[in-house]
């Protein structure tokens, strides 16, 4: 699917409110769609980036095996720590310091389980990719937490780029950590519109405040900085969304 994206002028806001929050037991998560204000019938997403669980699981919690088909999954974790094991034969831990990517493509399956007594906070990211059934796969990497202090950690990107990891999609993934007062400008690419959240604090871009949970869109063109008013969390995406991107996806889609 190719769709012509409408440019984005100055800072589209995604506020809490537009999520979809449900609880089970010792299950919360809110389900966040990134091209919720971009006012698009019928996609909530914002080009090749489907959906964001942000989850919070429990002690003791195992989300049975269950499969996934066009996905480009990728478990983006700030505490606690979570046994995966997958149709692959794989079983690791997967942490803050240890990211997984999951390719789904024509069929993955996987079981998670919470390990120890910490309670979980991740994103589970569902990108779309850039076609239909392709060849599935999952990928470990190992994260220096000390390299997002002050400055944009890059964790994946397109087959190809110099990120560690990758997704099979024009998005590339970042993470930072900023104290109180922390300033850093946001990365750019041409054609890439940004999509920034706030995972935990309170920031400022340009004249637009953010805290928990909001998210915002910010063109390609846009020159801007982030502030933190008190010690915060950051990811951002940037996103071409020209890109050509498959909906068959069992959750981005």
């Amino acid at each position: 699917m190719t769709v012509k994206a409408t440019a984005i002028r100055g800072t589209g806001v995604i506020s809490p409110d537009t999520h979809l929050v449900r609880a089970q037991g010792p299950f919360q998560l809110r389900r966040i769609r990134p091209g919720i204000t971009l006012g698009q019938w019928g996609d909530a997403g914002f080009g090749g980036l489907g959906i964001i669980d942000h989850a919070q699981l429990q002690p003791g919690l195992v989300v049975q095996m269950h499969e996934h088909r066009n996905d480009e999954i990728i478990s983006y974790m700030r505490k606690g720590r979570m046994q995966h094991t997958d149709s692959a034969g794989r079983s690791e831990v997967i942490s803050s310091d240890r990211l997984m990517v999951m390719n789904a493509g024509y069929g993955f399956s996987h079981e998670e389980q919470v390990v120890g007594n910490d309670q979980i906070e991740m994103l589970q990211i569902f990108v779309r990719p850039e076609a239909t059934d392709m060849e599935p796969g999952v990928q470990f990497i190992d994260l220096d937490e000390t390299a997002r202090n002050d400055q944009w950690r890059l964790l994946t990107g397109p087959i190809g780029s110099a990120a560690p990891s990758f997704i099979r999609q024009a998005v590339y993934l970042y993470d930072t950590h900023l104290p109180v007062g922390g300033s850093i400008d946001l990365p750019s690419m041409a054609g890439f519109d940004r999509w920034l959240y706030i995972f935990r604090g309170a920031v400022t871009v340009g004249q637009q405040e953010a805290t928990t949970h909001t998210a915002l869109m910010i063109g390609a063109n846009e020159t801007t900085s982030v502030t933190a008013t008190v010690e915060s969390d950051l990811v951002l995406f940037l996103v071409d969304r020209n890109a050509p991107f498959s909906r068959d996806g069992t959750i981005s889609g």
